[in-house]
């Protein structure tokens, strides 16, 4: 299918004064949550042929031995998925002796997608615009989007917006 997104102003103000751009941002058309281990682990074992409790339980697997990886001051890489880091910091101090141990705490842990997940999804992703006649008043849309997205609409060319649980 891809992503639906919304069409949101946001407003700058720049040495000329006041000025407001439009820009996409993602339309959440999903359950809290995304797709679940559950889901997941179904979609997989279809289309491997492991056994869905052999995928669950690697799944529920995964953020332990990644966890322990990261206690060690380790990264994690996964190839195709991504890298898994933490990044830490302290107080500042005026002398670098006083930079203890014990001042040292994680402040994020963070994740680095694989180059080719980002390029495959940027070479393949599509993205629709959910009409803009549903969430901007009438004034400020040009009659010929109007009409376009209504012909749009009773063509069916807008993407369902039910969520499929399918593998």
């Amino acid at each position: 299918m891809g992503m639906i997104y919304l069409v949101r102003k946001k407003l700058f103000q720049t040495k000329e004064g006041a000025k407001q751009l439009y820009y996409a941002v993602q339309r959440t058309l999903q359950p809290r949550g995304g797709v679940t281990e559950d889901i997941l682990a179904k979609r997989i074992a279809h289309r491997t042929g492991r056994s869905e409790g052999d995928v669950k339980g690697i799944l529920a697997d995964l953020p332990h031995f990644i966890e322990e990886a990261l206690k060690n001051g380790e990264s994690v890489s996964i190839k195709g998925l991504g890298s898994f880091h933490i990044a830490i910091t302290s107080e500042g101090f005026e002398h670098p002796e006083d930079v203890m141990p014990g001042t040292v705490r994680i402040s994020r842990v963070y994740f680095t997608a694989d180059r080719g997940l980002t390029r495959e999804l940027s070479r393949e992703m599509r993205f629709f615009r959910y009409p803009l006649s549903k969430y901007f008043p009438a004034s400020m849309l040009s009659k010929k989007v109007v009409e376009a997205e209504k012909k749009a609409e009773l063509q069916g060319e807008f993407p369902e917006e039910e969520i499929t649980e399918n593998p």
